[in-house]
């Protein structure tokens, strides 16, 4: 590999507009491919960014100019991609969720062991500052061991246009397959990773979308830490009204609350309709990025309760709750856009092995499979691939 990682960028969807901003604070990488089946997409990326072009996946891995593969295709080519990748000795950020079936995913962990490659888990909110600060705190044992861990979302996912692979749960379409690796990666980083079993019911409530639109799930961990996981993807209530009106991307949503009716969708759109919205415009994307009243990024609100205390986000840090009252942790704002093509810099570079690994984009994949197995059967779904979180590093605990 070259000084610089050369990055080649698989499908230019909403993943790759809002990944290619990383690029920017990220010296040690550099894009220099794409792929796409979309010529004009295509021609806007060569245009923009002066990129080699193709028009399969499986030819850029054969470029010589590419030293990684970050893979934003639809979630049923995850796995395909990834192995093609792979076997070319490129190194790979996949998109979440890492596949649409455990086996796919096996077969994506086999190729990158024997082929010898990094594999970093990407678009996980693990990467979150104040995430990554509750697990140091729950780590460290200042509150004693952890008892519960709550996360809980409401957001107008259903009602957003999507693209027809969006809502087909076939496809790993639907909130559990979009929204439930967010939700269960933070809960398993912050438990340390090891879910024993699930108990969860998914629901089908959109008039006209057959696919996931909500979830309830309970959680176990080995240690006999519980967990409750909720998501609502309908739209009418929005979680925001009780962080601080502050969103996904830590920007105040301004103007939104329950009392306004937004329109359901009722139908799938093209990538042309899609991504020709203000809200998907890549000029848009670097707008937001650019605003200055930005705050801790907030998926929903997760609340971490232990013997001596309970822990919850605040729109700067965390707020610990203990005998001495509530304390505010400060955490430094992270300017990086997309903290996993930091971390494949950073694990190649340093020859070390990379987190989230394959291994572990795998076990939140079971828990979500799991999720809506247990919904079909009707009965607790026990895990066997789980894998535990690394330990926090001694610095961080100090």
């Amino acid at each position: 590999m070259a000084n610089v990682m050369r990055v080649g960028i698989a499908g230019l969807g909403l993943a790759a507009r809002q990944g290619v901003e990383a690029f920017k604070v990220n010296p040690g990488a550099r894009l220099t491919a794409v792929a796409d089946v979309r010529t004009d997409a295509l021609e806007e990326w060569r245009g923009r960014y002066g990129v080699e072009t193709f028009t399969s996946v499986e030819a850029m891995c054969e470029s010589p100019e590419v030293d990684a593969v970050w893979i934003c295709t639809p979630n049923q080519l995850h796995s395909r991609h990834t192995i093609a990748a792979a076997g070319s000795g490129k190194h790979v950020i996949c998109e979440k969720p890492m596949a649409v079936t455990l086996d796919e995913a096996e077969a994506m962990v086999d190729a990158i062991d024997r082929n010898g490659v990094k594999y970093v888990q990407g678009h996980s909110k693990i990467y979150d500052p104040p995430i990554r600060k509750m697990r140091e705190i729950a780590a460290s044992g200042q509150l004693g061991r952890i008892i519960q861990i709550n996360t809980w979302h409401w957001r107008g996912w259903m009602r957003s246009p999507r693209l027809p692979s969006e809502v087909d749960s076939r496809t790993g379409g639907g909130v559990a397959y979009r929204q439930g690796p967010h939700q269960m990666d933070i809960v398993r980083f912050i438990g340390g990773g090891l879910v024993r079993s699930m108990r969860a019911v998914t629901g089908r409530y959109h008039p006209t979308f057959e696919t996931e639109g909500d979830y309830t799930a309970f959680l176990e961990f080995e240690d006999h830490t519980a967990a409750t996981v909720v998501l609502n993807g309908y739209g009418y209530f929005d979680i925001t009204e009780l962080t601080w009106g502050i969103g996904e991307g830590g920007s105040i949503w301004a103007g939104r609350d329950s009392s306004r009716s937004v329109p359901v969708a009722m139908r799938p759109v093209t990538p042309e309709e899609k991504y020709g919205l203000a809200k998907y415009n890549e000029d848009r994307h670097q707008e937001r990025a650019q605003q200055t009243d930005r705050f801790q990024p907030f998926l929903g609100l997760t609340l971490v309760s232990c013997e001596r205390g309970d822990i919850r986000q605040s729109p700067h840090g965390v707020y610990i709750y203990d005998e001495t009252g509530c304390n505010e942790v400060i955490c430094e704002p992270d300017s990086d856009p997309a903290g996993e093509l930091r971390e494949l810099v950073d694990s190649v570079s340093e020859n070390r092995p990379s987190f989230p690994d394959a291994r572990w984009g795998m076990a939140t994949l079971e828990v979500v499979v799991g999720m809506m197995e247990s919904s079909r059967q009707r009965q607790d779904i026990q895990l066997t691939r789980q894998v535990a979180c690394p330990p926090i590093p001694a610095a961080a605990l100090s």
